[in-house]
């Protein structure tokens, strides 16, 4: 077993369905830190009987979020968990064989994210392919400050580890269109901040394109009919983000 403490990081909003199967893979931390955004739902009370430190911030985008939420957590690891994301029993064995040298010579590892969408686990397409910084070294960097889509930056040398990580997204297609919704308007300020310009392509191509891309090239077709709306959510999504720019650059004229 590795001497190296490691908190657990998660952010947690109305995430009751999934956090108990979330925490009861995370006994072996040194400590279990939440950032909740006032959620309505029993998601405080499954997370203090189960010894986690728990604060409450105003929820003003992922990047900063899970930025304060990483200076709540007392140890230099970082393992960055979503309230919807349950480590298998390889990745935690893994972790824990990790060495004193390990830790020293890499700033961070990377772990591949099962996706698992209206209760399928996807098993092509780059959403279970891909390998994500999640655990990592906060000396040596921290979460982006992007609205939505954040991801963990650092200086040094990463690598692989053996497991998986497994993303129970949406079980329900009525939260899907929701999320997706939400994402897109996010996003949409984001951009509309940063001043990026809308065109006649991004509005009008973005979609085909995008599903295009999601469906066939991403290999989501494989997937089956998840595969298929999975791939139209996203291309809906990412063709929603120009036209919330557009409705805001129209609002902030008048």
């Amino acid at each position: 077993m590795t001497k190296v403490k490691i908190s657990a990081a998660i952010l947690t909003f109305n995430s009751e369905k999934n956090i108990e199967n979330v925490l009861n893979k995370l006994g072996w931390c040194d400590e279990i830190i939440i950032v909740d955004s006032f959620s309505t739902d029993k998601t405080l009370d499954i997370c203090a009987n189960n010894s986690c430190v728990i604060y409450q911030k105003k929820f003003e985008g992922f990047g900063s979020q899970k930025q304060f939420l990483i200076s709540k957590c007392s140890n230099d690891w970082v393992i960055s968990i979503d309230s919807d994301e349950v480590l298998d029993d390889l990745l935690i064995k893994s972790i824990n064989e990790l060495s004193i040298k390990d830790f020293e010579n890499f700033s961070g590892f990377l772990i591949n994210r099962k996706h698992i969408f209206l209760n399928r686990q996807f098993i092509y397409g780059k959403e279970s392919k891909a390998y994500i910084l999640r655990l990592f070294n906060k000396n040596k960097g921290n979460v982006t400050d992007n609205v939505v889509h954040e991801s963990i930056k650092v200086t040094g040398i990463i690598k692989q580890i053996n497991g998986s990580m497994l993303h129970y997204t949406i079980s329900d297609l009525k939260d899907a269109i929701q999320k997706m919704d939400s994402y897109a308007q996010l996003k949409a300020k984001e951009y509309f901040t940063n001043k990026k310009n809308v065109t006649f392509i991004k509005l009008y191509l973005n979609y085909p394109f995008t599903f295009f891309k999601e469906y066939f090239i991403n290999l989501n077709f494989l997937n089956g009919y998840e595969g298929y709306i999975w791939s139209n959510l996203v291309a809906q999504g990412s063709a929603l983000k120009y036209y919330y720019l557009k409705e805001l650059y129209k609002k902030n004229v008048l």
